[in-house]
């Protein structure tokens, strides 16, 4: 029986772990094949990739980003294979709405699938084999060919709904889901280390994962459901780290909820990075800032610059909007926290909002934005509340009136608190955002317009709307026309008494990061309204030095 695990990503710098976990944790992983693609890919490719593999046994790896394509590439492939091959699906999405996949699909796998899929293959394996059958076996429906294709599937099919854990599947008209059996510290422990050969992942994010579940219980989120957290062993994180470290690979990304829920563990973990580093490797965690003490705060300012990246979900600063999302939080500790890290200067931080929450309308929604602003973190990401099937806010959503959209990612379209077009505004104000200040291209452009507007979501939502005024919302310009844009809204505004300053300040960053020659270095004169000064931009460095000119 040929077996193929199908990933499609939301992009092609993306990989998928599950299923290399999921191959990785069978005892005949050579048995299985993966394929992974994007969701960018023409659909037809998808197809016929998957078709030309004339796989027996293929599954699906499903999240919000990739539900509706892997349905639809599920149906197809049945119109063809018909009985000639089993589908399956496994992941979030069929997790938790198995009842969608199974028009097509012949089982779902929910919940975590290392176990399930282990028994599976094995299964597979020895069945290929007609000595390995039991006696019951190879005697039930002794008229039939025992050995024909829709019998033998027939068979096998019997069999996982009789003896896998976690799978879901119809009994005639009925939906039925078998018990799973709990996981413990031993099940991830006994997964392998899924990077052996990096040359698979060249220009791709390498995802890792030391634990899983999350101690806390936020209301949107799946991973609140299961409120345990389990560790992989510290020997075996630290030897697969220096893998990484050794392999020199470029960026790699812990997936670990919280990562910074057990103190001992984060300083084990952080001291090894520190003191094993050859200046090649990032490390990206998600943690609570406010969970942050001091002893942590100080390993974090003695690290290279650029060795760990941190991801900071606030969501929101409004305390009844935290208290019913279940988020428990010292949003005064978290300030001070990423404060201090951001004047070490060693570390990129990335904090986090979530519009669309319980009690926060747009008045609310301003003040946490500018809570959030005024952190200078080096990108903040606005994000909209997307209602997912087994979180609690789902279960929630009508007592708060949320609606929101029956196409995958389930995102808010509008609630109690936020009108569908006050919603419409705060997407327009995310696009901008990208474009000014996540993109990191105007930087001294941004810290000196500051001023001019009453706060920074003002100046957000005047720059959203000059965007839809001139239809700069659709053309959604490329990196080099938006220093022009700027220009154009900046003139129109009318705002800023020292417009050549502004456009001094405009020209450095445009000069920072357009380079428009192959020099390594460029030096220029510049007026900032308090003096003339010569800057020397060093390309290789990616820095300059300045220099005042008497």
């Amino acid at each position: 029986m040929r077996i193929l695990l199908v990933a499609i990503n939301a992009k092609y710098i993306h990989s998928c772990p599950a299923v290399y976990s999921l191959r990785g944790s069978c005892l005949y992983p050579e048995a299985v094949e993966i394929a992974e693609y994007t969701i960018n890919d023409r659909y037809q490719d998808i197809l016929g990739g998957i078709l030309e593999r004339e796989a027996d046994l293929i599954g699906f790896s499903t999240y919000i980003w990739n539900t509706q394509l892997v349905q639809d590439l599920i149906r197809d492939i049945r119109r063809v294979k018909r009985e000639s091959v089993i589908l399956f699906a496994g992941g979030p999405e069929a997790s938790y709405s198995p009842e969608r996949f199974l028009s097509s699909c012949d089982f779902v796998i929910c919940g975590e699938g290392e176990r399930p899929f282990r028994m599976i293959v094995e299964r597979a394996v020895s069945s290929s084999d007609p000595d390995s059958l039991s006696d019951d076996e190879k005697t039930e429906d002794c008229d039939r060919d025992r050995y024909s294709e829709g019998y033998r599937r027939q068979s096998f099919l019997r069999w996982i709904r009789t003896n896998v854990p976690g799978a879901a599947f119809h009994d005639g008209n009925v939906l039925r889901t078998n018990p799973a059996v709990p996981e413990t510290n031993a099940d991830i422990d006994s997964i392998p280390f899924l990077y052996d050969d990096l040359t698979l992942f060249d220009n791709r994010i390498i995802y890792y994962e030391s634990s899983r579940g999350c101690p806390f219980s936020c209301t949107y989120c799946l991973s609140s459901i299961d409120k345990r957290v389990r560790f992989r062993k510290m020997e075996t994180v630290l030897r697969e780290l220096q893998f990484f470290i050794d392999c020199e690979a470029p960026l790699v990304k812990f997936i670990d909820r919280t990562f910074n829920c057990s103190h001992e563990r984060t300083m084990t973990i952080w001291t090894y990075l520190r003191d094993h580093d050859i200046g090649k490797t990032s490390f990206h965690f998600e943690i609570g800032a406010d969970l942050l003490n001091e002893e942590e705060l100080a390993l974090l300012e003695s690290l290279r610059p650029g060795l760990v990246q941190l991801e900071i979900g606030i969501q929101s600063t409004n305390p009844k909007t935290l208290t019913a999302i279940r988020r428990t939080m010292d949003l005064q500790k978290l300030c001070a926290n990423i404060e201090r890290l951001r004047s070490a200067q060693n570390i990129n931080l990335h904090v986090d909002l979530i519009a669309g929450l319980p009690y926060e309308g747009l008045e609310s929604f301003e003040k946490s934005f500018n809570d959030v602003y005024a952190l200078h973190a080096d990108q903040l990401q606005l994000g909209f509340l997307k209602v997912l099937g087994g979180t609690e806010m789902h279960e929630m959503a009508e007592e708060y009136d949320i609606r929101y959209s029956g196409r995958p990612p389930y995102e808010v379209l509008s609630t109690k608190w936020l009108s569908c077009k006050e919603l419409d505004l705060l997407r327009r104000i995310c696009d901008v955002l990208e474009y000014y200040y996540n993109s990191g291209q105007f930087t001294h452009t941004l810290a000196y317009l500051e001023m001019y507007w009453k706060s920074a979501f003002d100046f957000y939502r005047k720059l959203a709307d000059f965007f839809r005024r001139f239809g700069y919302d659709r053309e959604r310009p490329a990196a080099a026309r938006r220093y022009e844009v700027l220009k154009e809204f900046v003139r129109e505004s009318g705002v800023c008494s020292e417009y050549s300053v502004f456009e001094e300040y405009l020209r450095l960053d445009r000069n920072l990061h357009i380079h428009k020659s192959r020099r390594r270095s460029v030096t220029d004169i510049y007026d900032f309204g308090e003096g003339k000064v010569r800057i020397t931009i060093d390309y290789e460095q990616q820095g300059y030095d300045m220099v005042p000119i008497s």
